[in-house]
C-alpha cells in the first residue's frame, strides 16, 4: 500500500509540474520584416515565393490569413506595433526621416518595456525608426536592455554598419540579413537561463536606399542587391506571373528584375529563420518560446499597376497613372499595402497547424504578450488591439471584424464586406465592395444607386466616431511624404 501511494504522489507531482510547465511564461523572439506582403509566403498559395522555413514554422503553429497593420508606412506601423495605439496616438504618423526631430511620444507604455519589468531581459536586432534625435527616443528608454541595430533605417543589403550595444561597427563584405541573424543568436544563447523577449528587426525584403557600386539607376529602380548566390538562385528560374489585370500595362521587363530581387530577398529573411528556429532546438528553449513573425506593412508589387506601400510608385510602361487621376505616386490603402504575414509558434501551447481566419491586426499583439506574461490585458489602459490567445486555442475572438486605419492624409474602415478610404487631401472617397470585388478594382463612388450611398453614409459616419475616439481630426497629412 505505501508503495502504490508513493507512485500515486510521484504521479500527482509530474502531473502538477506539466500543468505548470505548459501554464509558464513564454520567451518571446518577435520577428518584424520590413516591406513583406503575405502573398511573398510559400503558404499564401501564389506559387511565388520560396520559403520553406517560414512554411514550417506556419505548420508547426498558427497562420493568421487575414492580418493587418495599423498604417502602410513603416515608423507609423511599427509605433502602432509596439504600443497597441493608433499612428495617431503614438505621434509618429509616416516615416521619420534621417534629419527628423520626431519620435514615438515617450508617455506610452510599449510591450517590451512591460515584460522587462516583469522580470524579463529584452533586446532589440536590427531597425528601430522610432526616433533617434533625443534620448527618450531610442529602443533602449522605451523596454529594450540592449540594442544592436540601426536607429533610423538600415538601408543596404551587405557591408552594414550596425551601432553594437552603443558601438558603432562594420561588417565589411557580410550580408546585412546575416548579420542582424548572428546577434540575435548571440543574444538567444546570453539569455538562455532566463524569460526573455527579443525582436529581431530584418531591413529585408526592404530595397536597398543607396545604390551599389556598378549601378546606375534612377531611384524609382532602386535594386535590392547584392545578395547571396544561393538567394538570388532561389528565384532565378521561378515562374514570374504578373497579377491580373494590371499585366498588359505593366513594364514587365522591370517588373520581372524587380519581383525576382524582391524575392530572392525574402529568400535571404527565411534562410535565416530556418538558422533562428535551429539555435532555439539545440538551446533546449523552443518549447517554451513564442516566436512570432510578421512584417512592419504589407507590400505592392504589380498590383493596382504599382509598387511600393501607402506611397506606391507606377511600374507602368510609361510610369505614369493610366486613369490620369494620380500623380508620380498613389497614396492609397489597397489591401496589400496593409495586409501583412503573421505566424506564430508556441509549442507548449499553440496547436499545430492552426489558421485563424478572422481578421486580426498589430494592435493585439500588445495584449496578448500580456495575457501569455500572465498580466491582465487590462494593466496597461488604452490598449486598442484584444488578445489572440483564444483564436490561438481554437475560440472565435468575437466582434464584427472592423479595422480602422490611418497613413497621413487618407483614413480606412476596413469591414469583411466593405472598406471606405477618405482622402482628406484631395476630398475624395474610394468605396469597394471587398465580398464582390476583392481586389478594389472598381471604386464605387460616386454611388449611383442608393443601397450604396446608404452604405457609404454609414461606413463613413462609423469612421468618424473612430476618428473621434482616438482624437483624429484627419489633418496629419504635414509629414506626407515618399519615403526614402
Amino acid at each position: 500500500m505505501r508503495d502504490r501511494n508513493s507512485v500515486a504522489v510521484v504521479v500527482l507531482l509530474l502531473a502538477s509540474l506539466g500543468s505548470a510547465a505548459a501554464a509558464r511564461a513564454p520567451n518571446v523572439l518577435f520577428i518584424v520584416t520590413d516591406d513583406q506582403g503575405p502573398w511573398a509566403l510559400g503558404t499564401s498559395g501564389t506559387g511565388q515565393a520560396l520559403t520553406p522555413r517560414l512554411d514550417r514554422l506556419a505548420r508547426d503553429g498558427v497562420v493568421f490569413r487575414q492580418a493587418f497593420c495599423a498604417s502602410a508606412i513603416c515608423s507609423a506601423a511599427r509605433a502602432s506595433l509596439i504600443t497597441g495605439r493608433f499612428p495617431s496616438e503614438t505621434g509618429v504618423v509616416d516615416f521619420i526621416a534621417d534629419n527628423g526631430r520626431n519620435g514615438m511620444s515617450p508617455a506610452l507604455a510599449t510591450w517590451p518595456a512591460t515584460l522587462r519589468d516583469s522580470g524579463f531581459a529584452t533586446a532589440l536586432v536590427g531597425k528601430w525608426h522610432l526616433g533617434h534625435a533625443r534620448p527618450e527616443y531610442l529602443p533602449t528608454a522605451r523596454g529594450y536592455d540592449f540594442f544592436s541595430g540601426y536607429p533610423i533605417g538600415g538601408k543596404t543589403s551587405q557591408s552594414p554598419s550596425v551601432e553594437v550595444e552603443g558601438t558603432w561597427k562594420t561588417f565589411a563584405g557580410e550580408f546585412t540579413t546575416d548579420v542582424l541573424t548572428d546577434l540575435a543568436i548571440g543574444y538567444l544563447r546570453r539569455f538562455r537561463d532566463r524569460p526573455f523577449a527579443l525582436s529581431l528587426h530584418y531591413w529585408a525584403p526592404h530595397a536597398n536606399q543607396g545604390v551599389p557600386p556598378g549601378f546606375t539607376v534612377p531611384y524609382e529602380d532602386r535594386t535590392w542587391l547584392p545578395m547571396k548566390e544561393e538567394d538570388l538562385a532561389s528565384s532565378r528560374d521561378r515562374p514570374i506571373r504578373a497579377p491580373s489585370p494590371a499585366a498588359e500595362q505593366l513594364d514587365t521587363p522591370r517588373y520581372e528584375r524587380i519581383m525576382r530581387e524582391y524575392l530572392a530577398s525574402v529568400h535571404g529573411v527565411d534562410r535565416n529563420v530556418g538558422r533562428l528556429l535551429d539555435a532555439l532546438d539545440e538551446l533546449g528553449l523552443a518549447r517554451d518560446t513564442l516566436v512570432v513573425f510578421t512584417s512592419d506593412n504589407g507590400y505592392l508589387l504589380g498590383q493596382h499597376g504599382l509598387w511600393h506601400k501607402g506611397s506606391g510608385w507606377w511600374l507602368t510602361k510609361d510610369r505614369k497613372d493610366p486613369a490620369r487621376v494620380h500623380g508620380a505616386t498613389r497614396f492609397n490603402l489597397f489591401e496589400e499595402s496593409i495586409r501583412v504575414p503573421m505566424l506564430a509558434r508556441w509549442p507548449a501551447r499553440i496547436r499545430p497547424g492552426t489558421v485563424v481566419s478572422e481578421p486580426v491586426s498589430h494592435l493585439d499583439w500588445f495584449p496578448t504578450l500580456l495575457e501569455a506574461a500572465g498580466k491582465g490585458t487590462g494593466s496597461v489602459p488604452d490598449l486598442r488591439g484584444r488578445s489572440l490567445l483564444p483564436a490561438i486555442e481554437g475560440r472565435p475572438l468575437g466582434g464584427d471584424g472592423t479595422l480602422f486605419f490611418q497613413y497621413v492624409h487618407l483614413r480606412g474602415l476596413r469591414t469583411p464586406q466593405w472598406k471606405l478610404v477618405r482622402d482628406f487631401k484631395s476630398g475624395r472617397d474610394e468605396l469597394y465592395h471587398l465580398g464582390n470585388d476583392p481586389n478594389e478594382l472598381t471604386n464605387l463612388l460616386p454611388a449611383r444607386d442608393e443601397p450604396t450611398a446608404a452604405v457609404h453614409r454609414d461606413l463613413l459616419a462609423r469612421l468618424e466616431t473612430q476618428m473621434r475616439a482616438v482624437g483624429d481630426r484627419g489633418d496629419m497629412s504635414g509629414a506626407a511624404a515618399t519615403e526614402r
